[in-house]
């Protein structure tokens, strides 16, 4: 969201961003989870250990840390959070990627992996002796989500703590005699954001993994859920999911009646107000 005080900067630079202490703090503890990762898994042969899975949770993991700075910085917004997960996630991916990759030409490494693989040349964890591809896509995509869960996280933050600066990246109207008004708006707006990603995921892994095969089955199973909740959790989510539905269209019909937008502001940056003329007037955005 963007502040006050910057909002002739919404975003700062990105050399700024890349030599934050925070950051580059995270940024090497990620890369150091990644190297010991990759040497303890080296004689995992079977994927036993958890601790392989450090390849790939480096990314993911900083990337939230990282996105989630912007709750406590000075001048932090919204955009600013989408931003460092498009630009950081694939930066941290190609670091960790290069260190585990790196590791594996350690000779200690080297030995172990070589030693630990089955006759066939199986290895749960480097199917090929110096794997890079994979550990850099996998994290990036890791990286990319757990980069959009906290910018959902951030939303929900600005909407409830921070609802002027909400209100001011969003354009609403910052008459105080419409604060409360907004704010309600807006923490709708928020919480829809979060059900759009939401509602797809329970739908389609509930979908997919549900032990009922029709819609009542699915419906009784949701039932018995608190009675075996790892039997029957596929089932709860996909009832949960559908149910949320009409939840996010009444949400969406509470912004509508409800929000007030800075028709100036709106104009000049191109976006919709709405199909009314007057400030007043103006109760809903497109």
């Amino acid at each position: 969201m963007r502040s006050e005080n910057d909002e002739a900067k919404p975003f700062p630079p990105l050399r700024e961003l890349l030599t934050n202490p925070f950051v580059l703090t995270v940024t090497v503890l990620a890369v150091i989870l990644t190297v010991m990762s990759t040497v303890f898994a080296a004689a995992d042969v079977d994927g036993d250990a958890l601790i392989g899975n450090g390849m790939f949770a480096g990314p993911a993991l900083a990337t939230f840390a990282v996105v989630l700075q912007v709750v406590w910085r000075r001048g932090g917004n919204l955009l600013d959070a989408f931003r460092r997960t498009m630009i950081y996630s694939p930066l941290v991916a190609l670091l960790t990627a290069v260190a585990g990759y790196l590791t594996t030409w350690a000779p200690a490494v080297a030995e172990t992996m070589a030693a630990s693989r089955r006759p066939s040349g199986f290895h749960y964890w480097f199917e090929e002796p110096h794997p890079f591809v994979l550990p850099f896509l996998a994290g990036w995509f890791l990286g990319m989500l757990a980069g959009l869960v906290a910018s959902l996280l951030v939303v929900l933050i600005f909407a409830y703590r921070r609802p002027r600066d909400f209100a001011a990246a969003n354009m609403n109207d910052m008459a105080p005699r419409y604060a409360a008004q907004v704010r309600r708006a807006n923490i709708a707006l928020a919480w829809v954001l979060v059900l759009v990603f939401l509602i797809p995921t329970l739908i389609v892994w509930g979908g997919n993994e549900a032990r009922g095969g029709s819609f009542t089955e699915r419906a009784q199973n949701a039932l018995l859920f608190f009675t075996d909740p790892g039997w029957y959790l596929a089932d709860a989510a996909w009832v949960v999911g559908l149910v949320l539905i009409p939840v996010g269209i009444g949400l969406v019909v509470f912004i509508v009646r409800t929000q007030r937008v800075d028709r100036a502001a709106r104009r000049a940056a191109g976006v919709p107000v709405g199909r009314t003329r007057t400030d007043d007037e103006a109760k809903r955005s497109d």
